[in-house]
C-alpha cells in the first residue's frame, strides 16, 4: 500500500492546503485478499481533529514549570490525533535513532518539551479553525470515547495476557478509528450524522466507501503503515474486523485488537463475544465481563479529568458532546494566550541577534498558519522605504534586492504599512493593472496569491510581512484576517523591543569602550613621562660613551627596548576596538594626538625628529576603524623616522571637504624631510618588495598600509616633496555617525 505524500511531513507542518491520497485497497471485495487499485479523492490528512479538553490540557500543562514528561504523555494519549501526530513525528527521519522504541514517554523525552508544545500549538490554532459544529462535535465525541475505551481494553488485556508491549496495545487501540477522524475531518457533517446513526461495522463500512472509496479501518491502516513502524500495528488496525477464527496464528498485537475494538461495541451479541475470548485467549465469560466494568470505570473517570459529561442515549449507547462553543470559546482564548504570545514573544535579555529573531516570527507565521512563503519588510529609520530583511523559502540575496518606497499606490506591501491594515489577497498575476513590485514578490514568493500583514504597535510603523498563498478558500481567509491582527501586533511589539534592547547594548558597549580608551590614554600618558626622562638620559649616556663600543652597543639594546615599551603602550590603546569593527564613529584628529605624544617618547626624541602637526580644527568624526587608522598612521611615521637615520622633520595635516569626482572626503597628509622615493621604486610602491632598510625589515609595511586603506574604502597616493622627502595622501569616506 503506498501514499503518494509524506504524511509525516504533511501532520507535522499543519498546511492549509489538500492533498491527494491514493490507496489500494479494497472496494466491498475480502481485504484479506489482493486488492484492486481504488482513488479516494482530495482526503486532507493535515488537519486531523482533537478533542477541545485535551488540547487545553496540554497547553497548559506545557506551560508549567514543573510538567513531566509522565504528565504530558498521559494528556497526550487521550486524544487520537495527538497520538497521531507525535507518533509519526518520532518515527520519522529526523529521529531514525530512535524508530524502534515503544516507549512512548521515552519518544516524548527524545522529542523535546518545545517540539511537543509546537504540535500542541498547531493542533489548537487548527482546531479553532475548524468547520465543526454542534452535530459534527458529537461525533468527534463518539470516535473520541470509543477510540479511548478500546484502549484501555487492550493495554489491560495486554497486561492480562502478558504480552510483552502493553503501551503498544494501548495505541492501537486508541489509534483503531484513526480513519474515522480522516473522514470526520472531510465531511464534517455528512459523516458526523452517519456516527451518530445505529450501524454494524458491516454496515458502516458500506457507507464508508460510498462516500470515500473506503472504509475507516483501511485508512488507519494505511496512515500507520506509512509511519514505517517495526511493529504489527498496521495489520492491527487492518484486520479489526475479521472474525476470530479467521486470525487464530495472527501475531498477538493482531488478536488483541480485534477483540477489545468488539469489546468496545455495545451492540454485539455478548455470547459471540464470551466465545471470541475464549477462542483467541483462553479467557472465561466472568473475566471478560469484569474487564468491560473495569474499562467502563477508567473512561468515566478520564472523561471527568478533562470535563467532559458522558450520557447514555437510545440502546445504552454513549453520546459524548466535546465540542461545543465554551469550549471553543475558551480555546480561543488559551490561544492567544499561550500559543500566540508565548510563540513568539521575546524573553528580556535574549542574546538572539535581530535577523535570527525576524527568522523564527516568520517561522512562528509558518507553525500558526501554515504560511510557509513569506518576506518580511523593515522600515528605515526615516520611514521612507521598506527594506526586505528577512524571508521564509527566499534566499537572502533575492529579498536584499527589494527597497519599496512607502508611498501611495506603489504596492501593496507598502499600502498595508500607510493603512495600517491588513491587505487582503490578490493575484497580482492576473490583475491589470497591477503593481510592479507586487508581480515580482509574487513571483519571487512563488505563489498565486499576495497577502500583506502591517506590523504597528502603538506609534510604531515597524514593517509589513508580504505573504505567498495559494488559491486562498474563503473561509479560512475569513478566519485569518480575523485573527492574524493579534499576531501582527505582538510580533511588531517584540521586534521593536527587540531593537530597541540591541540599541540599548550597543550603547552600552561603546560607553565601555570609551570608557576603556580614556583609561587606557590616562596610563600611556603616565607611561610616557618616565619614557621621555629614560630617552633624555640614553642620549646623554650615548654622547658620553660614545668612544666605547660595549657600552656604546648596551645603550643601543636599552633604546630599542624602550621603543617596544613605546609600540605596547599604543597597542594598549586598541584594546576593545578590533580591527575589523567599523561601525563607532572616529575623531581622527583625537587619534593622532594620541599617537603622537606616544611617537614623541618613542621615536621622534630618540631620533632627533622635529614634528609639525596641523589638524583642521572642524573636521567630524567619522565612521571607521580606529584601530585600522593607528595602524595606517603609526606604519607611515615609522617608515618616515627611519628614512631619516641623521634627524629631520615630520609633517602631519588633516583636512576637510575635499572633493574627489562629486564625493566628499576627509584628508590626512604625512610628510618628511628625508631623501625621498627613487623613481623606480615609486611605481611599485604598494607592492611587496626586498626591504632597503635591512635584514630587519620584511617590505610588506606599504602593502599592509594599502591594504588597510581599502578595507576603509579610502584612497593613499605619494608624491615627493619640492624640497626633499615623500608625502603620503589619504582621502577616507565622509561618512557622519548618522549616516
Amino acid at each position: 500500500m503506498l501514499l503518494s505524500l509524506s504524511f509525516v511531513q504533511k501532520l507535522y507542518r499543519i498546511p492549509f492546503y489538500v492533498i491527494d491520497l491514493w490507496l489500494i485497497i479494497g472496494a466491498g471485495c475480502d481485504v484479506m485478499n489482493e486488492a484492486p487499485l481504488v482513488s479516494i479523492e482530495k482526503l486532507n490528512l493535515g488537519r486531523l481533529p482533537s478533542v477541545p479538553q485535551v488540547l487545553l490540557r496540554l497547553i497548559e500543562a506545557c506551560h508549567q514549570v514543573d510538567v513531566s514528561f509522565q504528565d504530558l504523555a498521559e494528556i497526550i494519549q487521550q486524544d487520537v490525533a495527538l497520538t497521531a501526530k507525535i507518533t509519526a513525528v518520532c518515527n520519522s527521519a529526523a529521529y531514525a535513532q530512535w524508530n524502534d522504541d515503544r516507549d512512548f514517554n521515552r519518544l516524548l523525552v527524545v522529542l523535546g518539551l518545545n517540539n511537543i508544545k509546537t504540535i500542541a500549538i498547531n493542533a489548537a490554532v487548527h482546531q479553532f479553525f475548524s468547520q465543526f459544529n454542534v452535530q459534527a462535535g458529537k461525533g468527534l465525541g463518539m470516535v473520541w470515547y470509543k477510540s479511548l475505551w478500546c484502549a484501555h481494553a487492550a493495554r489491560s488485556l495486554a497486561t492480562l495476557t502478558s504480552y510483552e508491549f502493553p503501551d503498544e496495545a494501548y495505541l492501537a487501540g486508541l489509534l483503531h478509528k484513526l480513519g474515522q477522524l480522516v473522514f470526520l475531518n472531510n465531511q464534517p457533517e455528512a459523516y458526523g450524522d452517519l456516527l451518530l446513526k445505529p450501524h454494524s461495522d458491516l454496515s458502516l463500512t458500506e457507507h464508508e466507501r460510498e462516500l470515500f472509496g473506503a472504509a475507516y479501518h483501511e485508512v488507519s491502516a494505511l496512515v500507520v503503515r506509512e509511519w514505517d513502524l517495526e511493529s504489527f500495528l498496521s495489520d492491527a488496525l487492518l484486520y479489526q474486523n475479521e472474525p476470530a477464527d479467521r486470525l487464530l496464528e495472527a501475531p498477538r498485537l493482531v488478536r488483541l485488537t480485534n477483540f477489545t475494538h468488539k469489546l468496545s461495541d455495545p451492540g454485539i451479541d455478548s455470547d459471540i463475544l464470551h466465545a471470541e475470548a475464549e477462542l483467541l485467549f483462553g479467557l472465561t465469560p466472568s473475566v471478560v465481563d469484569s474487564l468491560k466494568q473495569d474499562i467502563e470505570q477508567q473512561v468515566h473517570k478520564a472523561a471527568d479529568g478533562l470535563g467532559i459529561h458522558l450520557e447514555k442515549g437510545v440502546e445504552g449507547r454513549i453520546e459524548v458532546q466535546v465540542e461545543t462553543e465554551d469550549v471553543r470559546l475558551e480555546l480561543a482564548r488559551r490561544v492567544r494566550e499561550f500559543a500566540l504570545l508565548s510563540g513568539i514573544n521575546l524573553e528580556p535579555g535574549n542574546e538572539k541577534d535581530l535577523q535570527e529573531f525576524l527568522r523564527s516570527i516568520l517561522d512562528e507565521l509558518n507553525i500558526l498558519f501554515g504560511m510557509d512563503r513569506s518576506i518580511l519588510f523593515l522600515a528605515d529609520t526615516e520611514k521612507r522605504h521598506l527594506k526586505g530583511v528577512a524571508a521564509r523559502a527566499v534566499s537572502n540575496t533575492l529579498i536584499a534586492e527589494f527597497n519599496i518606497p512607502i508611498s501611495e499606490g506603489r504596492s501593496r506591501v507598502a499600502q498595508a504599512l500607510i493603512a495600517g491594515t491588513i491587505q487582503e489577497p490578490i493575484r497580482p498575476l492576473s490583475s491589470n493593472p497591477a503593481s510592479l513590485i507586487d508581480r515580482q514578490l509574487a513571483r519571487t514568493l512563488e505563489r498565486e496569491c499576495l497577502l500583506c500583514i502591517p506590523l504597528i504597535t502603538g506609534s510604531h510603523r515597524i514593517g509589513v510581512i508580504a505573504v505567498g498563498l495559494p488559491e486562498p478558500e474563503q473561509d479560512q481567509q475569513a478566519h485569518h484576517l480575523s485573527f492574524l491582527p493579534l499576531f501582527a501586533t505582538t510580533a511588531a511589539g517584540n521586534i521593536h523591543t527587540h531593537r530597541d534592547i540591541e540599541r540599548r547594548t550597543e550603547d552600552l558597549l561603546e560607553n565601555t569602550r570609551q570608557w576603556h580608551q580614556r583609561e587606557a590614554r590616562s596610563i600611556v600618558h603616565e607611561i610616557n613621562n618616565p619614557l621621555g626622562i629614560i630617552n633624555n638620559y640614553l642620549h646623554v649616556l650615548s654622547a658620553k660613551f660614545k668612544e666605547d663600543p660595549s657600552i656604546s652597543d648596551h645603550l643601543k639594546i636599552i633604546k630599542e627596548e624602550i621603543q617596544r615599551v613605546g609600540d605596547i603602550a599604543l597597542r594598549l590603546r586598541d584594546i576593545g576596538d578590533p580591527q575589523h569593527v567599523a561601525s563607532y564613529s572616529v575623531d581622527i584628529n583625537e587619534v593622532i594626538g594620541d599617537l603622537v605624544e606616544i611617537f614623541q617618547a618613542s621615536y621622534f626624541q630618540t631620533h632627533k625628529i622635529t614634528e609639525h602637526v596641523e589638524l583642521d580644527k572642524k573636521l567630524p568624526a567619522i565612521q571607521i576603524s580606529r584601530a585600522s587608522l593607528k595602524q595606517v598612521v603609526t606604519n607611515l611615521v615609522k617608515n618616515a623616522v627611519e628614512a631619516m637615520a641623521d634627524g629631520g622633520e615630520i609633517w602631519i595635516r588633516t583636512h576637510d571637504h575635499i572633493n574627489i569626482g562629486g564625493r566628499e572626503y576627509v584628508e590626512l597628509s604625512i610628510a618628511d624631510s628625508g631623501p625621498g622615493i627613487p623613481p623606480d621604486i615609486m611605481g611599485k610602491l604598494f607592492t611587496p618588495l626586498d626591504s632597503t632598510k635591512g635584514d630587519n625589515h620584511s617590505g610588506l609595511g606599504l602593502t599592509i598600509v594599502k591594504n588597510l586603506i581599502d578595507e576603509l574604502k579610502g584612497s593613499i597616493s605619494c608624491r615627493g616633496r619640492s624640497g626633499g622627502g615623500t608625502e603620503f595622501f589619504i582621502h577616507l569616506p565622509r561618512r557622519l555617525g548618522d549616516e
